[in-house]
């Protein structure tokens, strides 16, 4: 039998039917009945959840998105679907992809709801094997979880059996924005697929590209939702785009207000989207999540580079042209984290003196092993971000918490790496250099499970998603990233259901730098910056002339305007918390700015209260017109 359940639920047929119903409970009175066992461990919103699923098939919408907050056990919420749609025999196959490291997570949550579940691996080295269990889910029916690498390169024998097209009853996309690009051979391969039915996965959703939208809604829906993306173009991106623009004119804000409402009211009953903040029961384990701005300041050495290099004829000559300022602003960044990562070479390209005595050559700034013979203490001090990181974590172990910490780069964590071992500290370390599940699930686990461990460095890529280390209850975000998604992901390996302490997030950002102008943006105009959301090429194309130029200024160094402003905003709305308090006090002690926003920052604030917010920015509505436009398929 494909499940442990079914059996069960058989051998209540051949007694009474009291005891059939006592087995087995209808959700929310959707018509899916599930195993009570499996209903009684669900929080209410899961279960709502898995009635929004099967209201999607029963009514014959193809597919939708299930887009909750990270950390809200999307997981959970379609394993549960699946069981139930198995028990009813209402569908036999499934096809359930995602990335590579959450494979392991996937299997252990599967043995751990539905224990009798046939769950096979479309994965690994061995092409026989993988066939084996491919063929046995394709004859007897049961789930195939695979990668989206490994899609792309067998789509035909995964759309296939014995020799005819074989169509999967469904086909789930974990982290489903991998395909929001629909030109990419990734997106082509899901395409590739025959399924009746589409689940889309994601908790970061898309937030500002209406093209995007068109393609995560139009692969779940088969296209018989926002006909094609010419059509779409013409009748809605067009429009809504036109009217955002300062010289509109008030017809074309008419029109363009038209096609937002009738955009939202096509979409929301193939969209669910729950927040931390407005999840129901589960949040009660989850007290506080405390977010720190932290503006450290740009080291002397730091600052002497980075003012040389914005001075730069290169720079004056880049902002006359329309080219993509990104490589140069990449440098700056770099800069901001620690002036050794960028190469003497590329130092010599710019024109500058090498930022150090002792600075590697081209060949050794590669090797992380190349600051070998400069002093810890130097490395330290050459790095503003550096100097506050060591402070703070000092301080936490002395506390008693454990941390995970961020960083785009992994010579950041090899700098940290060498030196917290030094201090004695025990660490250990997760980036894409570790290939292999099972030592990725190794080091996971003897994190959870050992408290010897003080503090964990993942890479922001590697690292920030799918995983969960509710064992750490402080988050260092050292380099932000041009999307915030990436870095909310990042935050909500800690912050997620199973974890029973107060979660402090510290944002590390360097004063008067890009890095506060791209924040600064991302607060207070929206988060238009699209690196990630398939404008790859130009990230900048929505930056005026004048916005670009401010990149590449630098201002008040050791003051951060953003801070204060934030500070006006919000400090009056903070809630106490004396032991948070205390803790804040002896940041202050560190020599830098420091903006607390105890429950969220001012964008989470303006962003995440409404499950529908996301979507009335996409599409340029007020949130009160998008929560009144059409219908869901379920009452919610």
């Amino acid at each position: 039998t494909v499940s442990a359940v079914i059996f069960v639920k058989e051998c209540a047929r051949t007694n009474d039917t009291e005891d059939e119903d006592g087995d087995f409970v209808d959700v929310n009175n959707c018509g899916l009945m599930l195993y009570r066992e499996l209903f009684d461990r669900l929080y209410n919103y899961q279960r709502d959840g898995v009635a929004f699923l099967y209201c999607l098939y029963k009514e014959n919408r193809k597919g939708g998105v299930l887009a909750d907050d990270m950390g809200l056990g999307k997981t959970i919420q379609i394993i549960s679907f699946l069981s139930g749609m198995y028990d009813s025999e209402l569908i036999r196959h499934t096809l359930l992809v995602m990335p590579t490291s959450l494979i392991t997570n996937w299997v252990k949550e599967f043995t751990k709801w539905t224990p009798g579940m046939r769950v096979k691996e479309f994965h690994g080295s061995s092409k026989a094997e993988r066939t084996r269990s491919l063929e046995r889910v394709q004859r007897r029916g049961g789930v195939i979880i695979t990668t989206y690498t490994m899609l792309m390169n067998n789509w035909q024998q995964l759309a296939s059996y014995q020799g005819k097209e074989f169509c999967w009853d469904y086909m789930v996309l974990d982290e489903a924005h991998k395909i929001k690009n629909s030109t990419t051979k990734t997106a082509k391969s899901a395409y590739a697929i025959p399924s009746r039915n589409r689940i889309l996965l994601t908790g970061t959703p898309v937030q500002n590209n209406l093209r995007e939208m068109w393609t995560l809604f139009d692969f779940a829906c088969k296209g018989s939702l926002l006909g094609t993306a010419k059509t779409f173009k013409t009748e809605y991106e067009n429009p809504i785009t036109r009217a955002r623009e300062k010289d509109a004119t008030p017809g074309e804000k008419v029109l363009g207000s038209r096609m937002s409402e009738n955009l939202i009211a096509l979409i929301k009953p193939y969209y669910l989207r729950r927040t931390k903040t407005h999840s129901g029961a589960v949040m009660p384990q989850l007290t506080r999540k405390n977010d720190l701005i932290v503006w450290t300041y740009l080291s002397p050495i730091q600052e002497d580079i980075y003012r040389q290099f914005i001075s730069m004829e290169h720079i004056k000559e880049l902002l006359t042209t329309t080219r993509s300022p990104l490589a140069e602003l990449t440098i700056l960044k770099k800069l901001c984290d620690h002036p050794r990562l960028l190469s003497a070479n590329a130092i010599a390209k710019l024109g500058l003196e090498d930022p150090a005595e002792g600075f590697p050559d081209e060949e050794a700034a590669t090797d992380p092993h190349s600051v070998g013979d400069v002093s810890d203490e130097t490395l330290v001090t050459e790095s503003g971000k550096l100097t506050f990181l060591l402070q703070l974590l000092e301080r936490l172990r002395q506390e008693g918490h454990r941390t995970l910490v961020f960083a785009h780069y992994r010579k950041v964590l090899d700098f940290l790496q060498r030196i917290l071992g030094n201090r004695g500290f025990k660490v250990l370390r997760l980036d894409g250099t570790i290939l292999q599940i099972a030592e990725r699930e190794r080091l996971i686990s003897l994190f959870q499970s050992d408290t010897s461990y003080s503090v964990f460095l993942l890479t922001t890529q590697v690292g920030g998603v799918g995983i969960t280390l509710t064992a750490a209850n402080r988050v260092v975000i050292y380099d932000p990233s041009w999307n915030p998604a990436t870095d909310s992901q990042a935050v909500d390996r800690a912050y997620r259901i199973g974890q029973k302490k107060d979660v402090v997030i510290y944002r590390l950002i360097t004063c008067g730098t890009v890095e506060e102008k791209i924040y600064r943006r991302q607060v207070f105009k929206d988060s238009l910056i699209r690196q990630n959301t398939g404008d790859n090429k130009n990230p900048f194309r929505y930056f005026s002339r004048q916005d670009l130029r401010q990149l590449f200024i630098l201002e008040d160094t050791r003051s951060s305007s953003t801070q204060r402003q934030l500070q006006e905003l919000h400090s009056r709305h903070r809630r106490s918390d004396p032991v948070l308090d205390e803790h804040i006090a002896h940041l202050h002690t560190m020599d830098i700015h420091l903006y607390d926003s105890a429950l969220k920052d001012h964008r989470d604030q303006h962003v995440v209260n409404n499950s529908w917010r996301e979507i009335a920015r996409t599409v340029g509505k007020d949130e009160d017109a998008v929560k009144n436009a059409g219908m869901p398929c379920c009452k919610q």
